[in-house]
């Protein structure tokens, strides 16, 4: 049963005595890795044999894919692929190529010297061209090109495309909330209108098979983990489809779902600021949220972040006894002060960052930082104070704790970010930076949705 095919195989030392044999016959010769056999395979095979009479396949061998594709390559054998490869209708005789690699990536000029073909086909977008037109004039073949076609009743695919296809990892960004937080939770602002001002940033994190790599962040640090965590199970999860879905939709799906299990205490900043990317003020009113129409520069943002450090404080945030403050203490007239306040702090930083003005910037993060205290004595303690205050002896014009306090990463402003590292490491020892950049790809983009 299996013999049909084994017959189709040949060996180096074989490839003089076939030209011999089919010396009245039009032999057509081709070469490639053809590591996970697809239709784009097939059609180039037909696409060779239309130049003569016998089709010879060259395949590459294990130790040339690893070579020139890199580790995990190849996914299947050099036999495996070898006998697929002759197992096609359109291929006569396959073989394998040499061992060695020279000029261009060619591993079979051993191969096309012994069974010098009357032609050679090459796709027309081949990257050595130049090289394997020299190797044919020097055994006296002809090249043919091809494009890659794709019948109208395929889908274009690669051999790459489904590597990354079975091992498709989902995406999302976290975020640093600069200005604004608490005035984005419709249960806290009874009808006001909040702003929160906000950045996604990478390293991304990923989930791959239910498995999550969070990138080194650690956890508990005020960047929103815990969304991205569930946003990455909603958008895997095989009763969603977030394709049709707008960025807003998508938001709104996520801010539902988690304000469902957390008994809707919470606000929309989060799952905006992933869902959306890059850089945006937030306005938050009971029902929806909006990024305002505020135009910031990426270079202005590259600038401003480019003065930014990320600093853990070395001690996961401790959030559920602030949370317990502001909920406490959100319709007391110095709770509802402090909200006044954060809600200003928000709606003025996006439009201090669109003017260039980062000193203001740092201020109205210092503001934030003190009012959220004021709404919450939680949010910080002995040691986050003592940090604060030492970063603003050296060096800092302003900063904030992330996300609710309590511990987790502080973001300063300064003019000199290694300097300001050096110094607050030394004095805590504890504390270590979070390198990052700002995510400007919103969700969708991330995933191709």
């Amino acid at each position: 049963m299996f013999d049909n095919i084994r017959a189709k195989i040949t060996q180096l030392e074989s490839l003089a005595e076939l030209r011999n044999t089919y010396k009245d016959k039009k032999i057509v010769f081709c070469s490639g890795c053809y590591d996970i056999l697809q239709s784009g395979h097939a059609v180039f095979f037909n696409q060779c044999k239309s130049y003569g009479d016998l089709l010879v396949v060259g395949v590459g061998r294990d130790e040339t894919l690893r070579r020139l594709k890199g580790p995990g390559r190849p996914v299947n054998p050099e036999n495996n692929r070898l006998y697929l490869v002759a197992a096609l209708e359109d291929v006569d005789f396959a073989v394998l190529n040499d061992h060695k690699i020279g000029k261009g990536k060619i591993d079979f000029a051993d191969v096309i010297t012994q069974l010098r073909p009357d032609i050679f086909v090459l796709n027309q977008d081949d990257s050595a061209i130049a090289e394997k037109q020299a190797l044919c004039d020097q055994v006296g073949v002809k090249i043919e090109y091809v494009d890659r076609a794709v019948p109208p009743e395929l889908m274009p695919t690669s051999t790459t495309r489904i590597i990354n296809k079975i091992n498709y990892a989902y995406k999302a960004p976290l975020r640093i909330d600069f200005a604004g937080g608490w005035t984005d939770v419709p249960y806290i602002m009874q009808g006001k209108t909040g702003y929160v001002s906000n950045a996604a940033i990478k390293p991304i994190i990923e989930m791959r098979n239910k498995t999550f790599n969070f990138s080194g962040y650690p956890r508990g640090s005020g960047l929103s983990t815990s969304t991205a965590v569930k946003l990455l199970e909603m958008l895997s999860s095989k009763t969603y489809n977030a394709e049709p879905k707008s960025l807003h939709a998508i938001a709104e799906d996520l801010f539902n779902l988690e304000n469902r299990e957390l008994n809707w205490a919470i606000g929309r900043q989060d799952q905006y600021a992933i869902v959306f990317g890059g850089f945006n003020c937030f306005e938050c009113v009971e029902d929806t949220a909006k990024p305002l129409d505020v135009k910031v520069s990426k270079d202005t943002l590259e600038a401003f972040r480019k003065n930014l450090l990320l600093l853990h404080t070395g001690v996961s945030r401790n959030a559920q006894s602030a949370v317990e403050q502001v909920y406490q203490n959100y319709q007391t007239e110095e709770g509802k002060r402090a909200l006044d306040i954060l809600t200003d702090c928000g709606y003025r930083f996006i439009h201090a960052l669109a003017e260039k003005d980062f000193i203001a910037c740092a201020k109205i993060m210092e503001d934030n930082w003190e009012a959220q205290k004021l709404l919450a004595q939680a949010s910080t303690n002995e040691n986050l104070d003592a940090m604060y205050a030492f970063a603003k002896e050296n060096g800092a014009y302003g900063g904030k704790i992330c996300g609710a306090g309590g511990g987790g990463a502080f973001i300063f402003y300064c003019e000199d970010t290694q300097a300001l590292k050096k110094a607050m490491k030394k004095q805590f020892v504890d504390c270590f930076e979070i390198d990052f950049e700002f995510e400007y790809q919103t969700i969708k983009e991330l995933n191709a949705l």
